[in-house]
């Protein structure tokens, strides 16, 4: 495994806000922390586009796998397009940092006695990321519904935390063997937070530095009790460790607003959070999946909703009328104003040396809730630390 090299860490004193200076191999330290979904990325935009095209951008392909049975039929297939077309790959960014990683939505132990009998799909997957990668993570349960769409009163677990364990320090131990790529292990919000805090300390004692957040379709909430208590066990033992300096924290599968309604005009935006988080690597939106039909005269609502444009000077999703909205621009726009946001908070985080203020001045952290978010923020770091201990 090869290692990042990160040259200077600055905390915030009163929040998780932090700054690693560190390259990534072809994209030297000067890249944007925000990844482009290649979900929702076409050629033409990407073309017509200077700014995605000459900037120093990570294009993060995200999947979640439902059924072992999907390993299985990549490793039975022979068309190179069809396992291309699984792996999200893109012929024309060939020549970019591509980044792949899955969720499982099943425990791979109930199919296989050992991550050896998968290794075709696991050269695949090591394959189809360029130079990082994301050890996939396990659903810890899920919420099963009926055909009307009506949830389950319980949920179904898919892993025990020692299987989960186990299964992650195989397939560490299988990439490790490769050698040429830092690797980031799995971090699961769906876990207890005894499980959570039994994971990280599994990772520190092994001396792993680089995780990657699953929000599983969960926003970046603080604000959030179960959340945000969760987010923040994380940071506290990864800052209560003399290795912090070495470690990189990266957050995907987010959910872009805080709470939707396809009614409003604006929504509170989640995703821009993710740096107050801790989060080093900011990567993609997730939505939670529909288990409904959509009702006749609702579709544009959706689509509307979908193109909804991120406003960085409130931190609210806005929707635009649009006679034909267009999702995959739409998305690489807000990936784009992000980036930029995502910037503007580090500076004026090193020139104020705290990014509470800068925050104040956003009107949807000043009003949503009453503010809860920017007060979730208050305590500081020290006090955190007091409390822990």
């Amino acid at each position: 495994m090869s290692d990042i090299n990160i040259i200077e860490t600055i905390q915030d004193k009163n929040s998780f806000f932090n700054i690693k200076r560190f390259s990534l191999k072809n994209l030297g330290k000067d890249f944007s922390i925000k990844t482009m979904d290649i979900n929702n990325i076409t050629k033409k935009i990407f073309e017509d586009s200077k700014i995605i095209k000459n900037k120093n951008i990570i294009f993060e392909k995200s999947k979640i796998i439902k059924d072992f049975k999907n390993i299985k039929g990549v490793m039975d297939e022979s068309n190179d397009s069809k396992i291309n077309d699984f792996f999200g790959r893109k012929a024309w960014l060939d020549d970019k940092f591509t980044l792949f990683h899955a969720t499982l939505k099943f425990n791979p132990y109930n199919y296989i006695k050992k991550v050896d009998e998968i290794s075709g799909f696991l050269n695949y997957y090591y394959s189809h990321s360029k130079y990082l990668v994301l050890i996939p993570n396990v659903l810890k349960h899920f919420t099963p519904y009926d055909e009307e769409g009506r949830a389950s009163k319980t949920k179904t677990e898919v892993i025990s935390i020692n299987h989960y364990i186990k299964l992650i320090d195989e397939l560490y131990e299988f990439f490790e063997q490769m050698n040429n790529k830092p690797i980031f292990v799995p971090l699961s919000l769906k876990l207890s937070m005894n499980e959570l805090t039994e994971l990280v300390r599994h990772y520190l004692k092994k001396e792993r530095f680089y995780f990657w957040i699953d929000f599983e379709s969960a926003p970046a909430n603080l604000s959030n009790a179960t959340l945000g208590g969760k987010i923040g066990q994380i940071n506290r033992l990864l800052r209560n460790s003399k290795q912090f300096d070495k470690m990189i924290l990266l957050a995907t599968n987010i959910k872009r607003e805080i709470i939707s309604n396809s009614k409003d005009n604006k929504s509170p935006a989640s995703d821009i959070l993710t740096t107050l988080c801790g989060a080093n690597i900011v990567g993609v939106d997730r939505d939670p999946a529909r288990m409904f039909k959509i009702k006749e005269g609702e579709k544009q609502k959706i689509i509307e909703h979908k193109s909804r444009l991120f406003n960085e000077q409130t931190y609210y999703y806005n929707i635009r009328k649009e006679q034909k909205p267009n999702k995959p621009l739409n998305v690489t726009i807000n990936s784009v104003k992000l980036s930029t946001e995502f910037d503007n908070q580090k500076k004026n985080f090193l020139k104020e040396s705290g990014i509470s203020d800068y925050l104040k001045t956003k009107d949807m952290l000043k009003n949503y809730l009453g503010g809860k978010i920017l007060r979730s923020l208050q305590p500081s770091i020290k006090e955190f630390q007091k409390k822990l201990f």
